[in-house]
């Protein structure tokens, strides 16, 4: 079976290290947390957070569309300079996903 290889654009570790200090964890902690919140999706609250920070620098940076080195340097850049503010527990990338039990 053919194994999906995604392409990205710009430092996938770096965006998830953004991901981990926003919700006040180390990456580690977050692969944990979220592994064992989302075992069969674990990088859907990523993605979702990574969409939603996209679109805000977006807004923040009219005109820019994050398809050149230079935008996802920038973007990266300011992924690195976020103050942590997201709640694992009360978060859309993470409530968004929940499903009752």
């Amino acid at each position: 079976m053919p194994r999906f290889r995604m392409r990205s654009n710009g430092d996938f570790r770096g965006r998830f290290e953004a991901y981990a200090r926003d919700h006040g964890m180390t990456p580690e902690q977050m692969r944990s947390h979220d592994r064992a919140c989302f075992p069969d999706t674990m990088l859907t609250p990523f993605f979702h957070w990574l969409s939603g920070k996209k679109l805000e620098w977006i807004r923040l940076n009219p005109g820019r569309k994050l398809e050149s080195g230079k935008d996802h340097a920038d973007f990266e850049r300011w992924l690195g300079q976020l103050e942590p503010k997201a709640d694992s527990l009360t978060c859309e990338c993470h409530i968004r996903f929940v499903l009752p039990r």
